[in-house]
């Protein structure tokens, strides 16, 4: 298990603003892969974390690993470097499996349940592996975790609770709109504006105004949902008056000014912004302007914290699942390593079984008519086949019940690649 890794940063420990500085995405993950000196690696971010997943056969050290995610990241910022040191953890081993099935059952989520992490996660893996930086031991644990959220989510109702951010966003809306209705502004066209969109579009006197870098995909939100649009450049010229903004972009700056907010016209109803976006789209300066209220994400997404007693009966329902899952893959790691040295064991019976069998053959056996010597050859071979299972029954038995079992396996492992390259050598 130790060859697992993770690094990474989340709302448990960071604010939106220091989570944005580590969204930073390689144009190819290989550059991030040796960048980290580690085999395999998986990148997920999402608006609340940013976490890489990681496989070195060579057991790297996690702190080691989180060093050298923080010197690819801020190569000139001595400060930024120590901010990783604070705020990101470092792990490996079960703490890295238990750790993904908690995120991807809603557990570890910003929003309890969440459902689009498993999404987000998803994706990831699709492209970890169409670049090639993803193979068996992590494609194995990323796997695993979904089938594992997938029987719990079918298991578990998740139904009391909101599960998503833009769902959230929503409920918080839905507390400020109080029948009252007004205009909502809707900065971005992806999965979060899309869901908030499709909620907020049957409100009574709720009027929807999309803005987006691109005109042609908010014209075609507005189409969907009903409503007016423009391009973001225009916005920031000429800005739509708005009773509430929500933004969720993959902008890397802010892309809503104090400014802007400032020129718009007084008015007694609060303004109310809820920036979804990581880096922020908004610039934090507007919390400060008279009449506007302005909560980024993670802001947004501990509104549903209140709730204690439907979380703590949710933790109640899924820990079981969790344990179950983790025993289970802690047995498939088992007998992927134990593979090599069952094989080699099996291939070691073999030759000796055929040694043996060709010389009787041609000694005490040799009165055997052909026919009879096939049927001799057989059996021997069925049963060194058969008498291999014994000591590997036995192996996987006794090294389960070891303290030591995996370390053990694994030092077997070892010994068996330095001899095969010493005979190799001969």
């Amino acid at each position: 298990m130790e060859r697992f890794g993770l690094v990474g940063i989340s709302h448990r420990r960071a604010s939106a603003e220091e989570i944005g500085f580590f969204s930073k995405k390689p144009t190819q993950l290989e550059e991030l892969r040796v960048a980290l000196g580690v085999d395999e690696l998986l990148l997920l971010s999402t608006c609340n974390r940013v976490e890489i997943y990681w496989v070195s056969h060579e057991r790297k050290s996690p702190d080691h690993v989180l060093r050298a995610f923080a010197t690819w990241m801020f190569p000139d910022s001595p400060e930024l470097r120590a901010l990783a040191d604070s705020t990101c953890i470092a792990m490996s081993g079960d703490a890295v499996h238990r750790h993904l099935n908690a995120l991807l059952c809603g557990l570890d989520s910003l929003v309890l349940g969440d459902e689009q992490v498993v999404g987000q996660f998803r994706n990831a893996l699709i492209e970890a592996r169409e670049q090639d930086v993803c193979g068996q031991w992590l494609g194995m644990l990323a796997d695993e975790a979904l089938k594992l959220s997938r029987r719990i989510r079918e298991q578990v109702d998740y139904a009391n609770m909101p599960t998503s951010v833009s769902e959230v966003a929503a409920d918080v809306l839905r507390t400020q709109v109080h029948g009252e209705g007004g205009r909502v502004v809707l900065v971005g066209s992806g999965e979060m504006t899309t869901t908030l969109a499709a909620r907020l579009a049957g409100w009574n006197g709720i009027e929807l105004h999309f803005v987006n870098r691109t005109g042609a995909k908010a014209e075609e939100l507005a189409k969907q949902f009903g409503g007016t649009w423009q391009e973001l450049d225009q916005f920031q010229v000429w800005p739509k008056d708005f009773d509430y903004m929500v933004t969720a972009t993959a902008s890397t700056e802010p892309v809503v000014s104090a400014s802007l907010c400032e020129s718009l016209p007084p008015q007694e109803r609060e303004r109310l912004v809820l920036d979804l976006g990581v880096p922020a789209d908004t610039e934090p300066a507007i919390a400060e302007l008279p009449g506007f209220t302005r909560l980024d994400v993670l802001e947004v997404g501990r509104r549903v914290e209140e709730n204690q007693q439907v979380a703590e009966k949710l933790g109640r329902e899924v820990r079981p699942f969790l344990r179950e899952g983790s025993l289970s893959f802690r047995e498939k790691i088992f007998r992927r390593n134990l593979g090599p040295i069952a094989q080699k064991l099996r291939e070691s019976v073999e030759e000796r079984a055929k040694n043996e069998v060709d010389r009787w053959l041609v000694t005490r056996l040799a009165h055997l008519s052909e026919e009879d010597s096939q049927l001799f050859v057989a059996f021997a071979k069925r049963l060194a086949e058969q008498t291999v299972q014994v000591p590997l029954i036995a192996l996987r038995q006794s090294l389960r019940e070891l303290p030591m079992g995996d370390a053990l396996l694994q030092r077997l492992r070892e010994t068996g690649r330095r001899m095969a390259k010493e005979e190799i050598r001969k």
